[in-house]
């Protein structure tokens, strides 16, 4: 499958039932229905057992999550990535290693390694991409169009990296969410096994009773796009 983007102008899409904006860039920061659903998203895993928490504690809440994944912690701790592909959860491109994109860098190869990695781990890839710190090039974006994805990004963040209290930061996402958010939280750093994320990770409880409490239903990227989230044509 692969889906043609065009980096024009600010336009309303329907694609597969979901409707989404897609922006001068060429990509998506939210779901633009009504519907009462959201995305919660991680960047910057795999992280070993701050993952597995995060990923459990979503379980708990019968909630799947998107995890955008930098692709060689997927060699690195193939258990989990498994285990996060076995739970429900989807698993998306967050690049190769995570470095960050400059304007000089025409070969940018970080889309396609991640998508050979996900290929070799499981016959099929991400649909969706998320540059390292949202950071979008020509470059990058001509990357993404080649690998036939769609750069997805975010609308309620609250600086969860560095964020200590956890209940002020489950406050400052409930503040921000609406219908068809996308979420970005962190279940890890760079992709560096080992990295604190604790603070993310308690204030999940706080944030899923919140969403409830709003009437707004956590649920994959896939479903609240309405675009299969895996494909066979890696690019």
């Amino acid at each position: 499958m692969r889906i043609a983007l065009a980096a024009v102008a600010v336009a309303l899409l329907t694609v597969a039932g979901g409707r989404f904006l897609l922006r001068a860039d060429a990509s998506i920061t939210h779901a633009a229905d009504t519907r009462p659903f959201v995305a919660i998203t991680f960047d910057d895993g795999l992280n070993g057992e701050t993952t597995r928490a995060a990923a459990e504690t979503l379980e708990r809440y019968g909630v799947p999550g998107t995890f955008f994944v930098v692709a060689h912690t997927i060699t690195e701790q193939p258990e989990l990535a498994q285990r996060l592909r076995d739970r429900g959860h989807l698993l998306a491109n967050h690049s190769y290693d995570h470095p960050r994109a400059g304007n000089t860098d025409l070969r940018y190869t970080q889309v396609s390694r991640a998508q050979a990695t996900f290929f070799g781990a499981y016959g099929e890839c991400p649909t969706f991409f998320r540059p390292p710190w949202g950071v979008q090039t020509r470059f990058v974006n001509a990357a993404v169009k080649r690998a036939g994805m769609l750069t997805v990004l975010w609308d309620d963040e609250a600086d969860d990296w560095e964020e200590k209290d956890a209940q002020r930061l489950a406050a400052h996402i409930l503040e921000q969410v609406r219908p068809g958010s996308v979420i970005l939280l962190h279940d890890g750093e760079d992709g560096i096994l080992g990295a604190d994320r604790s603070t993310t990770v308690a204030a999940l409880p706080a944030i899923l009773e919140g969403l409830q409490a709003r009437g707004l239903t956590p649920v994959r990227l896939d479903t609240l796009l309405g675009i299969p989230g895996y494909t066979k044509d890696c690019g």
